[in-house]
């Protein structure tokens, strides 16, 4: 994996969340030898993390293989942190245990088919407004991962389907069902809304330096240049 830099794993766990609960959040930061691990206790039901394994594989067919370079800035209400939280912070800690990513993979298909992960009873939401994501570009189909700026937030949405919704993509314009590799988003669905694009600028200014830095310690943490 990748080394990140402390105080930038912090600066970009917090970015994923609007300035007004940066202050008060927790943190959490990544122990390769443990998992997540706490850095800050926070006041106001929000937590954040950079996500460097990702479970959006977990119902795809290919073959997966722990990534080295994902960056996946993240935060949660106390909804999401009770039940989107967890699976994350799972497969975290399957990995720092040394469990080969195939049995990981195993292990989260179980847990979401049996049940042990469940839909939240009441509604929220999560943030995802950090200026970068290196993620997977369509996890149901391939394991291709693309770096991109695309800030947004998502309500829940467990077991809607994107025919439900009409939209499948973020390029129809409106919001669309983000899932986990599947068709259907399962019990730990979302709804995403992407940031309206004035104000996406803005948080792309204003984060110029941290993209700077990224870009400067590996050529896939560099956005591509507009035209």
């Amino acid at each position: 994996m990748i080394d990140l830099p402390r105080d930038l794993e912090i600066e970009l766990a917090l970015s994923a969340l609007p300035e007004r609960l940066q202050e008060d959040s927790t943190i959490y930061l990544l122990d390769p030898a443990k998992g997540y691990v706490l850095h800050r206790e926070g006041k106001n039901g929000f937590a954040t993390f950079v996500a460097r394994t990702s479970i959006r594989f977990y119902s795809a067919a290919w073959p997966y293989s722990y990534p080295a370079d994902q960056l996946i800035p993240m935060a949660f209400d106390s909804v999401g942190i009770e039940h989107h939280m967890r699976p994350w912070f799972a497969i975290a800690k399957m990995r720092a245990e040394g469990i080969s990513a195939k049995d990981a993979k195993t292990r989260l298909q179980r847990d979401f088919r049996d049940g042990f992960y469940k839909a939240p009873v009441k509604g929220g939401l999560s943030y995802m407004l950090a200026p970068i994501h290196r993620a997977y570009m369509a996890p149901e189909a391939s394991d291709e991962m693309i770096t991109v700026s695309m800030p947004h937030y998502m309500p829940y949405a467990p077991y809607v389907t994107p025919a439900q919704l009409g939209n499948d993509t973020p390029m129809n314009g409106g919001p669309f069902v983000l899932n986990h590799g599947g068709r259907d988003s399962g019990p730990h669905g979302y709804m995403m809304f992407m940031l309206p694009m004035p104000r996406a600028d803005g948080l792309r200014s204003k984060y110029a330096p941290l993209l700077e830095r990224l870009c400067g310690l590996h050529d896939n943490w560099c956005l591509a240049k507009e035209e």
